[in-house]
């Protein structure tokens, strides 16, 4: 599954990260065992240097998980945007909500198979009330994702109704399945960044969410 190919990616990133943290270490204590007559002065500068560099590493891997869970589906399996402290995040008095762009978004730049927009048009509308729904300032990316389900699936029944077509109905739901577990799995990131944009925590910058 994609949330497997994740995890064996960071178990990866991890061991190389290991291995090089170890490597810089060596590769420190030899070059200060050769400049060991240099001084205590130049040898203060090495480790401050090794210091700073190992903690810019670490910070960046850290912002790099941070964004593979969204990516995977948020912190302990749980996408819910909060504030600090428990706090409730507030709608912003300036924002306005921007154009929903139909399904295309949820494939996340990837071409789109034919008939997924076109060939059942009525889905656009499903897509479209999920891109409100995330960007409405408190929304359970949940409850989103359940209606966004619900839309889908009742389009494929009404066609069922109106043309009784199997072959047709199956591509309907099989189209739909696709775009729920797109978004299900893959979600996590845009509700969060249109709940970042949508919304702000009194005490907290918004970069620092």
């Amino acid at each position: 599954t994609l949330k497997s190919c994740f995890l064996g990616l960071l178990v990866r990133l991890s061991l190389i990260l290991f291995i090089f943290f170890v490597g810089t270490g060596q590769v420190t204590e030899q070059a200060s065992e050769q400049t060991a007559g240099a001084g205590a002065g130049s040898e203060a500068e090495n480790e401050d240097w090794g210091v700073h560099s190992i903690r810019g590493s670490f910070e960046a891997v850290s912002g790099y998980f941070d964004s593979m869970l969204e990516l995977m589906g948020g912190k302990d399996g749980v996408c819910q945007y909060r504030c600090r402290h428990g706090k409730d995040p507030i709608p912003r008095p300036d924002f306005q909500m921007p154009e929903p762009d139909g399904c295309s978004s949820y494939f996340f730049g990837l071409p789109i198979p034919d008939g997924m927009d076109v060939g059942i048009p009525a889905m656009t509308k499903c897509c479209n009330q999920l891109d409100m729904c995330y960007d409405t300032c408190g929304s359970n990316k949940y409850r989103c994702d359940s209606k966004f389900r619900w839309c889908l699936h009742s389009i494929c029944s009404d066609l069922k109704k109106s043309l009784g077509f199997v072959s047709k109905v199956e591509a309907c739901e099989t189209v739909a399945d696709t775009l729920f577990n797109t978004v299900w799995t893959l979600g996590c990131r845009p509700y969060m960044n249109s709940q970042r944009a949508a919304c702000y925590c009194l005490g907290e910058e918004k970069d620092e969410l």
